[in-house]
């Protein structure tokens, strides 16, 4: 059953970008030269890992149960508001204020939280194994950087 999970597919994406994050957040603290590369490298993988579950996974689901569809429109508006957040970053890299950064993280996090915490878990457990097949399949055709 653990090779056919959402879940498991989309924490290992979770944890490039939590990785690519905190290199991002060192870089700008540290004023790093580096850090314009370091935010390209996450906003790409970031809109990849969007583009796989708003297309592969939230835009492939029958949305009969009323709580799941609440969860995806959810998180595609926190998906608008990050890519708008991720923007405004990289139009003004050298003026980016710690807690800017820290909150992009929280709703990272907390983002996160309701994938892996909420949506997936509902998904493994309500999804036919032929479904989540599909949908797993769909989404390794995507290369995220691992």
């Amino acid at each position: 059953m653990a090779e056919n999970s959402i879940l498991n597919l989309m924490i290992s994406h979770h944890a490039l970008i939590d990785a690519l994050f905190s290199l991002f957040r060192d870089e700008v603290r540290e004023k790093s030269p580096r850090a314009r590369a370091s935010l390209s490298e996450l906003d790409w993988e970031l809109k990849k890992h969007w583009f796989a579950e708003e297309n592969a996974i939230f835009n492939f689901l029958p949305l009969k149960n009323i709580e799941i569809w609440k969860t995806i429109n959810h998180l595609k508006d926190e998906h608008l508001t990050m890519l708008n957040d991720l923007k405004k970053f990289s139009e003004s890299l050298l003026e980016i204020k710690g807690n800017e950064i820290e909150n992009f993280y929280k709703l990272l996090e907390d983002h996160r939280a309701t994938e892996e915490k909420d949506l997936y878990p509902k998904l493994d457990k309500e999804l036919r194994e032929e479904q989540k097949a599909q949908i797993i399949s769909r989404i390794n055709e995507i290369p995220i950087n691992t």
